[in-house]
């Protein structure tokens, strides 16, 4: 895939990095820090900002084992901040060692079934596996130069 950068930026905690090819943004997200609700929303905000298409690429590098803090109640906001912005599709991969992202990728999952949300999601250690889950996603829906 060609690629062309298309933004990046810094919040408390976390740091983001967009890129493009064929029509569709790959979201590339790092955390510094804690990870709440009130730390992930700015990164929505702006990437889903950026989005043209009813599709959300987005691999969250969590190698250095940040903690994650979300209750249902924010995932459910997530999923409703999604729809909100014309997203149908959502597909996620978790860097992350702690065994226990299993089930938030199990709560994600039904939690965007409720919102009538496509998703497929991982966790696992390996960043070159979770970026070729969703690169694999992905080449279905890019336009081809």
């Amino acid at each position: 895939m060609k690629w062309r950068n298309v933004a990046s930026g810094s919040f408390d905690n976390l740091h983001y990095e967009t890129k493009e090819s064929g029509g569709e943004l790959l979201h590339v997200v790092t955390p510094g820090g804690l990870l709440d609700r009130d730390d992930r929303a700015p990164v929505y905000e702006e990437t889903l900002n950026l989005n043209k298409t009813e599709n959300y690429f987005c691999i969250l590098d969590n190698r250095t084992g940040r903690e994650s803090l979300l209750s249902i109640s924010d995932m459910s906001h997530f999923g409703d901040l999604l729809v909100s912005k014309g997203i149908k599709r959502f597909y996620y991969a978790v860097v992350t060692s702690d065994p226990a992202y299993d089930n938030m990728i199990k709560l994600i999952k039904a939690i965007a079934l409720t919102k009538d949300i496509e998703m497929e999601a991982i966790a696992t250690p390996d960043y070159d596996e979770a970026e070729e889950f969703v690169l694999a996603h992905m080449r279905n829906f890019v336009k081809q130069a």
